[in-house]
């Protein structure tokens, strides 16, 4: 009966290691998370933008490292409207008024803008472009862009660039207008230096 004793006691042991482990509060869900160590936030200063009380924000905005989105964001309420930008995939027509716009107007190389907004290759073309005003009232997140892992060749690093998310850009927009991208090369400045030398 005695040799009982020990196994009954393993046993209780177990179960009680069990419950405990039952108890144990989940993490909190990504929709939470809004600051990371390795991403400082800085208020945005735009003369239209209020920032909020801390929030949580919408899920997935703030990723983890090579997933795209946001390294870390903040909301904000728009004060008065303003101009916002987008480059976006013809081939698909509901990537007009997609989630992430941009506070400037694309300029200079396309390769530096997807850099800059961590946009991989198999995301968009980005051979459209739309101009809208951001009504005022509207609420956005904007923040830096996290790292986008695009290949196994290759990833876009972490951006000090900011980003606005819009969750229904669509209902807050209006004046939209359209642009085709089209073809402009200019030499690159390595080129130049080797038909310099060549010469």
């Amino acid at each position: 009966m005695n040799k009982l004793i020990p196994a009954r006691c393993v046993i209780a042991a177990f179960l009680a290691a069990l419950a405990g482990c039952s108890q144990t509060p989940p993490s909190a869900p990504p929709a939470q998370v809004n600051a990371t160590s390795s991403c400082p936030l800085t208020v945005v200063e735009h003369p239209d933008l209020e920032v909020l009380p801390a929030q949580s924000l919408p899920e997935d905005v703030v990723a983890a490292s090579g997933q795209g989105g946001l390294c870390n964001a903040r909301s904000y309420k728009v004060t008065r409207d303003f101009t916002i930008w987008r480059a976006w995939n013809s081939t698909y027509e509901g990537s007009k008024f997609g989630k992430w716009w941009s506070l400037e107007k694309p300029t200079g190389l396309v390769a530096q803008y997807r850099t800059e907004l961590n946009i991989c290759p198999k995301y968009s073309p980005l051979d459209m472009l739309v101009r809208c005003t951001l009504k005022a009232g509207s609420q956005v997140v904007i923040g830096p862009g996290q790292s986008a892992q695009c290949s196994d060749y290759f990833t876009y690093p972490q951006s000090d660039t900011n980003q606005l998310y819009l969750a229904n850009a669509e209902q807050v927009t209006m004046n939209c207008t359209t642009f085709y991208g089209e073809f402009s090369w200019r030499e690159a400045p390595s080129q130049a230096s080797t038909t310099d030398k060549q010469k």
